[in-house]
């Protein structure tokens, strides 16, 4: 029996196998990110942290779009003199200072971002239609993607009268597409198509709009044959060794993270399965 996790703007389905689909749930809105989602976000990314029979994450969106940005029309909210008292359950929206809400409104979204890389559980996006703004840095933060031929990708934080350095983009996107690529796309937030995506690395794949959802879970199933701990350690490792200051200092802690995973069960199991040409049967969390 698959478990399902009720939230307001969000699909939630923890499979049997360690799959977690999570989708956006605002498709009238081309799931753009309001309040409620943010909160429901950060909600389930704290409860992932400890959620061990999660082995893998895929995030998507419903409809025709994976996540196109704020929705602005909620977010402007907050510089309003007096807030609507349906928005006043977020208690910092009631806070007389739009300064103080606005500074807290940003930790919390950004916070969403942290929490992608944060949790030990490696996150696929399912990426469709419009990803822009926020929904491109949630695409951004998560460490594989898989993208259909209709996507779109905008860094849109430019094109409105901030600033284009945004939950991450300054440090995500460089590291992808290189400096000079990423430059030229988070000034001129100009859009970024399936082709130019997949030509310059921002994507691991293109594949049909119809089939993105099916080829994210192939991939997560191949991610389930790999030793729980291992994945763990090597997603962990991945994300810290992108900031590492020299490789003396990335391959000490690969060597200190090897010499764990091999004093393990799944170590032996793993070795024994390739010399038996077998599948490994590792332990579960």
């Amino acid at each position: 029996m698959q478990k399902l996790t009720t939230y307001k703007t969000l699909k939630v389905e923890e499979r049997e196998d360690g799959i977690a689909i999570v989708k956006l749930n605002r498709p009238e809105r081309l799931n753009a990110l309001n309040f409620e989602v943010i909160e429901e976000l950060k909600n389930y990314l704290h409860q992932l942290e400890s959620a061990y029979q999660v082995r893998v994450v895929v995030l998507t969106g419903e409809g025709r779009a994976f996540f196109a940005g704020l929705d602005l029309r909620e977010i402007g909210v907050i510089d309003q003199k007096k807030i609507p008292e349906e928005y006043l359950r977020f208690k910092y929206l009631a806070m007389k200072d739009k300064i103080k809400r606005m500074v807290i409104f940003q930790e919390r979204l950004s916070s969403v971002i942290l929490g992608l890389r944060k949790i030990p559980q490696p996150v696929i996006a399912a990426v469709k239609g419009p990803a822009h703004g926020g929904g491109f840095m949630m695409a951004l933060a998560s460490d594989i993607r898989v993208a259909g031929e209709n996507v779109t990708f905008c860094n849109a934080f430019i094109n409105i009268g901030v600033s284009g350095a945004d939950c991450g983009s300054t440090y995500f996107l460089p590291r992808l597409v290189g400096a000079s690529r990423a430059a030229e796309i988070l000034f001129t937030g100009r859009v970024v198509d399936a082709k130019e995506a997949n030509r310059i690395g921002l994507v691991s794949r293109i594949v049909p709009d119809e089939r993105i959802l099916d080829e994210s879970l192939a991939i997560a199933q191949e991610l389930l044959t790999k030793s729980p701990l291992g994945l763990k350690f090597t997603k962990e490792v991945f994300n810290i060794n992108l900031d590492a200051p020299s490789l003396e200092s990335a391959i000490q802690l690969e060597n200190r993270t090897q010499n764990l995973c091999t004093t393990t069960k799944d170590a032996i199991e793993g070795m024994m399965a390739k010399l038996e040409k077998r599948k490994p049967a590792y332990d579960n969390w």
